[in-house]
């Protein structure tokens, strides 16, 4: 099968939808499809040189700014370029299936589908207006962010549905219900991602360290992991929590750091190559993941992939995810007092956090892994392939 796919950011570092889209690639050009990706060039990224894989950069050149979304200006010439160079590719290539990641590229890929006919899928990871109507008065409220983009992304999210498609992916029950509600009569397709083949390192364990890796955004809700260190260190001083990401909350997150003198025990360490990623969960404790507003939460598989439970807000999709006091901890989002008492917990008893790491392990093995999430992958494009060629 060839399979042209859009995404403006392709990553396998940087971001959830990005990563997915990665891995979608490489796991169809594994199994002998032709994958063509049209995405812009992002400084200081690089993008892997695979058989059976083709990709096409397009201006603008971006900068990734740790969950920032690219400016309006920036959406329009992504769209007006994909298009150009889609349509050339759907011509010479024989493209058998679009499938476009989130606003922008199912802009340019319906366009592509309106104009060549060919079938269309787009790509729903989160609706944040679903899930909280005050969402985009709180963005605009960060450092840095475009206000443009906070009243015109609400409205993106409403006619994204009424774009020509023939289908929709998402990754969760929680973002499945949610795309329900806007009332599409297209199929939807919930396939549960899964991460790259991961070595699993065998640092040796720091108790009293515990790593979040994170966008730093407001709905993050890193401030819980804050306030909860600030009751954990009165009695165990050393505990310290590594937050891999960045972000424009990083700013107010630092402040009510220096409030509570935890800058001996909250350290950022920005954005990190993959690898000293994966050192750092193996080496820690625990993960800690308080979102409260995700599509799915590819990080928990990361944990998995190195025998660590995670600490949770218990919101779909994570408390769908994580077992509790199984593979982990579903705590309320807003109470941090249950947050500190459960990472003292996990480092008084390292047993229980071994064990739960074991069974995270395990799940990712049987219901996370790359088979299943190809064979559902290359099913959907087969059904909707069929379906309109009949």
């Amino acid at each position: 099968m060839n399979i042209l796919l859009l995404s403006q950011f392709f990553s396998i570092t940087k971001g959830g939808g990005e990563y997915v889209f990665k891995l979608m690639a490489k796991n169809l050009t594994e199994n002998g499809h032709k994958v063509w990706v049209i995405t812009n060039k992002v400084k200081g990224e690089t993008y892997p040189n695979l058989a059976n894989l083709k990709i096409i950069m397009v201006n603008p050149t971006l900068e990734y700014k740790g969950g920032l979304p690219p400016t309006f200006l920036d959406n329009i010439r992504y769209v007006i370029n994909t298009f150009q160079a889609g349509k050339k590719i759907i011509k010479e290539q024989n493209i058998d299936i679009i499938h476009s990641n989130n606003f922008s590229p199912s802009l340019a890929g319906s366009l592509m589908s309106y104009f060549t006919k060919k079938p269309h899928i787009i790509t729903i990871f989160d609706i944040f207006s679903q899930n909280d109507k005050d969402f985009w008065r709180k963005w605009i409220k960060q450092v840095k962010v475009s206000k443009i983009n906070a009243i015109l992304v609400p409205w993106f999210e409403k006619i994204l549905i009424k774009t020509r498609y023939d289908a929709i992916y998402t990754i969760s029950d929680a973002s499945k219900n949610d795309i329900l509600k806007m009332n599409t009569k297209k199929p939807i397709y919930n396939i549960p991602p899964s991460i790259e083949d991961t070595v699993q390192l065998n640092e040796k364990i720091i108790p009293f360290q515990f790593i979040c890796i994170s966008r730093l955004v407001f709905y993050k809700n890193l401030e819980i992991i804050i306030n909860a260190m600030s009751v954990v260190v009165k009695s165990i001083p050393q505990c310290k929590v590594i937050i891999i990401g960045d972000g424009p909350h990083k700013e107010s997150l630092q402040i009510l750091i220096k409030n509570l003198e935890l800058e001996k025990n909250i350290i950022f360490k920005g954005y990190t190559t993959s690898a000293e990623k994966m050192k750092l969960i193996s080496e820690s404790n625990a993960m800690l993941f308080p979102s409260i507003l995700e599509g799915f939460g590819l990080v928990i598989l990361e944990a998995f992939s190195q025998s660590k439970p995670v600490l949770v807000s218990d919101i779909p999709p994570m408390s769908d995810i994580i077992i509790h006091n199984e593979t982990g901890f579903v705590l309320d989002e807003n109470n941090y007092k249950i947050w500190a008492e459960h990472i003292t917990k996990l480092i008084k008893n390292p047993q229980l956090s071994k064990k739960m790491g074991e069974n995270g392990n395990n799940l990712l093995k049987i219901k996370y892994n790359r088979k299943q999430f190809y064979d559902k992958l290359i099913k959907m494009y087969n059904d909707i392939a069929s379906d309109l060629g009949e």
